[in-house]
């Protein structure tokens, strides 16, 4: 029994040593692995594109204090010669997709939302790693939309480092950090083009670490919109010699505050439009990458634009530009003018059905309207004369109310076709084999996505349905709107066709004879009006 008893306290001890052991071992393994004591933590990047805090800026050791809260929006009004205007729009941090040519100020300023975008897939982007001591710990390069393939870094759970991001905006090139040994003397020297950056300092805690990394461009980009106002005739016939001024050929930036420096010499920057199409009134340009500081005093050249057969050197000066944003700069050129002569156009035709008697067939109905008195089957003209005498900026015709097609013929020349029966056509009725042959310069066409047939729509005097405009030169152009009451926009005929050019007497009388083609119900209401140009008031 005692030899028992002593087997038994034997046996308790040794596994109450035992299991000592075992916990020790388990509280010295927990300890190896928990990254709460110090080991490994995965650090992963969420990387987007913003616009900048003016307070984040440097630009040598000029610093701004607080956020800018002026307007996004510069404006101003340039008189070009006597009788044209430009008015100048400059709109910080919009899309050119969201802009519209007919923003007043206060729609430009809701348009100026900012906004974080992304990266095109594969553009290159390098995390530069620094410790608490800024010591440099290592770069790791990735490739947008690929970042599985790199993975996420690996560095010290409770340790707090510093991560810098940067890319030019490019597939292919990604440029080196000069003296990258600390983040006191590590820069970024000499770069031309799209640079942008980030830099955030975080203590990294157990677990997957997220950075957040919104990348803000460090220099400029413009996108210049010319377009000619519906007050004005004819188009933009040329453009040379179109830049922006000073500039820089490069800039450097310093990781230890994020200032920006830029070399001593001044230079242009080339801004690059499409080739002009003949007839065209708008035109944008390709976003001009700008190097450039804070600057008031920017100015836009054009060395040579003709409009409506005027050639002008147009200068814009005192452009507000500050290093990381997106601007939209729109000039808009405008006529003043007053009406010599106007004339008014108001038939409202019901379609009606009558009884003739036709020889060999008796007694048969017909389609179509009864104005004045007399009967108009459907395919018969109707017309009505303007006169408009000594008119020397041309003459304006607004619609108001169209239903369905017309034609113009001035001083015996039609700007459509070659008779009445060749009529521009805002309708496709298949059962009388018309064809709609006109559509806006974006492409779209009334009845088409959205856009109401033109005879369900209403203009007004000031807004009107559709404008025709007969330069002085003798150019014509047509814009519609796709709203009733909406702004306009131009109309061009489809399938490659175009508006003729008619001969327009500046010194004399003009012949303006308007002509529709009766289709069932027949409506035009609008008004003529033969334009002098006078001098643009101060």
């Amino acid at each position: 029994m005692k030899f028992t008893l002593l087997n038994k306290k034997a046996t308790f001890k040794t596994m109450f040593f035992i299991a000592v052991l075992l916990f020790t071992f388990q509280s010295c393994k927990k300890s190896d692995s928990d990254p709460s004591s110090g080991g490994k933590t995965t650090v992963n990047v969420k990387l987007s594109v913003g616009t900048p805090d003016e307070e984040r800026l440097l630009v040598g050791n000029s610093k701004t204090t607080k956020r800018n809260t002026e307007s996004n929006v510069q404006l101003s009004t340039v008189e070009v010669s006597d009788g044209i205007s430009m008015d100048v729009m400059v709109i910080k941090d919009a899309e050119p997709s969201v802009l519209k040519s007919s923003y007043s100020s206060s729609e430009a300023k809701a348009a100026t939302q900012t906004v974080t975008t992304s990266l095109e897939a594969d553009v290159k982007y390098r995390i530069a790693v620094y410790d608490d001591n800024g010591l440099h710990k290592g770069n790791y390069d990735y490739a947008f939309g690929n970042e599985g393939v790199t993975g996420g870094i690996q560095l010290d759970a409770g340790s707090t480092y510093t991560f810098v991001v940067y890319s030019v905006n490019s597939k292919t090139n990604l440029p080196n950090i000069s003296n990258q040994g600390t983040l006191s003397t590590a820069s970024l020297n000499n770069i031309s083009e799209d640079l942008m950056f980030f830099k955030k300092t975080m203590k990294l805690t157990p677990g997957d670490n997220n950075l957040n990394a919104v990348l803000v461009h460090q220099f400029s980009q413009i996108t210049t919109t010319i377009e000619m106002d519906p007050s004005m005739t004819g188009s933009i016939e040329s453009l040379t010699g179109t830049k922006i001024s000073p500039t820089k050929s490069n800039g450097s930036l310093k990781f230890s505050n994020e200032s920006l420096s830029f070399p001593n010499l001044n230079t242009s920057t080339n801004v690059t439009f499409p080739a002009l199409i003949p007839g065209i009134r708008s035109i944008t340009s390709e976003p001009t990458f700008i190097i450039s500081p804070s600057t008031t005093s920017a100015t836009f050249a054009i060395s040579s634009i003709k409009l409506d057969g005027e050639s002008k050197a147009i200068s814009v000066p005192d452009i507000k530009i500050t290093p990381g944003h997106k601007y939209n700069l729109v000039l808009k050129f405008r006529s003043c003018t007053q009406n010599v002569t106007t004339s008014g156009l108001n038939w409202n035709y019901p379609e009606v059905s009558w009884d003739e008697w036709v020889w060999g067939q008796g007694l048969v109905t017909f389609k179509g309207i009864k104005k004045d008195n007399k009967y108009y089957k459907n395919n018969e003209v109707i017309t009505n004369t303007f006169s408009a005498p000594e008119s020397d900026y041309g003459f304006v015709f607004d619609i108001t109310d169209l239903d369905n097609a017309f034609n113009m013929r001035v001083n015996n020349q039609y700007i459509f076709g070659t008779s009445t029966n060749h009529q521009i056509q805002f309708q496709t009725n298949s059962r009388l084999g018309t064809e709609r042959n006109i559509e806006f310069i974006d492409g779209t066409e009334y009845s088409l996505g959205g856009i109401a047939e033109v005879y369900n729509l209403q203009g007004t005097n000031a807004k009107p349905l559709i404008r025709i405009m007969i330069s002085r030169n003798g150019e014509v152009t047509m814009l519609g709107s796709k709203t009733s009451g909406g702004e306009l926009m131009q109309l061009r005929l489809k399938n490659n066709q175009s508006f003729k050019t008619v001969n327009w007497n500046k010194t004399g009388a003009n012949s303006v004879v308007v002509s529709q083609k009766v289709d069932g119900r027949t409506i035009i209401i609008g008004t003529g009006h033969g334009r002098k140009r006078i001098k643009c008031p101060k």
